[in-house]
């Protein structure tokens, strides 16, 4: 049943994402490219200063040629420096994902989402930056004890940076706790549909990685729609007030359940 639910979600999400695409002035595919171009370079340079002049080693009779640190052959670079570089790339990508966040949160509403979107989550750097370190650590915490309690902590705090994204004005706790809230029952229903795109994943590596620049926006607007509709069934989550008439002094309630003024949510 679950199988089901998540498989009929996503074929309504795709012709709903392929009609909000078609409005959008900046082509999801091409912020796509340059999101994972950013990650490829970053990741780049982080495995350059991680590599030494050891990388050709045979092991048996196969030469190891796995990552793109092994393109490289020079002096090894003091450890502080590989743990500092190590660090500064992690940052940066934490903070570049949640601006990718906050492009696919504008596309869903409508809005005009332009290239620099990308780097709006500097704004609020540091609330992204300990929302993903706690998120680390208590998942961390988790599967010490074992693997399982560790995955579903994972998808715990799976809508913690949308929260976060929605309203950066509000706290990293308020953020976590809010998602755990959202995702108490329906953990399965997201594993399913993670489930579900394993096939593309799989499809995306023997491409090299380039159907990435058509499946992540489709993968984003997916989760995105979970994301909308749990928020509404449970009425948890951040609904900003509609805007009004001007000289309309109507009282209107902003009803967190969904419905009146929020419903479009």
């Amino acid at each position: 049943a679950l199988l089901k639910s998540s498989c009929n979600f996503r074929r309504r999400s795709v012709s709903s994402m392929a009609a909000r695409m078609e409005g959008v002035t900046v082509s999801a595919y091409r912020i796509t490219l340059i999101f994972l171009l950013i990650q490829a370079a970053l990741a780049l340079a982080e495995d350059y200063v991680g590599a030494n002049e050891g990388v050709w080693v045979q092991v048996g009779d196969m030469e190891i040629l796995v990552r793109s640190s092994y393109l490289f052959s020079h002096p090894a670079f003091p450890t502080p420096v590989v743990l500092f570089v190590s660090v500064f790339v992690w940052l940066l990508v934490c903070v570049l994902s949640a601006g990718w966040v906050l492009y696919h949160l504008g596309v869903r509403r409508g809005k005009v989402m332009p290239y620099d979107t990308l780097f709006e989550g500097f704004g609020f750097a540091g609330k992204i930056i300990l929302l993903n370190v706690l998120i680390g650590v208590f998942v961390f915490l988790w599967a010490c004890l074992f693997i399982v309690p560790g995955i579903i902590a994972a998808y715990r705090y799976r809508f913690a940076l949308y929260n976060l994204c929605e309203n950066p004005d509000m706290g990293v706790m308020e953020a976590l706790n809010m998602s755990k809230a959202q995702t108490m029952g329906f953990k399965g229903q997201l594993f399913v549909l993670d489930l579900t795109f394993i096939g593309w994943y799989l499809l995306s590596g023997l491409t090299a990685g380039i159907l990435l620049i058509w499946l992540a926006p489709y993968r984003m607007q997916t989760d995105m729609g979970y994301f909308q509709q749990i928020k509404n069934i449970k009425g948890i989550g951040y609904f900003p007030e509609q805007p009004r008439p001007e000289n309309d002094d109507t009282f209107r309630p902003n009803d967190p359940f969904g419905g009146g003024n929020n419903s479009q949510w």
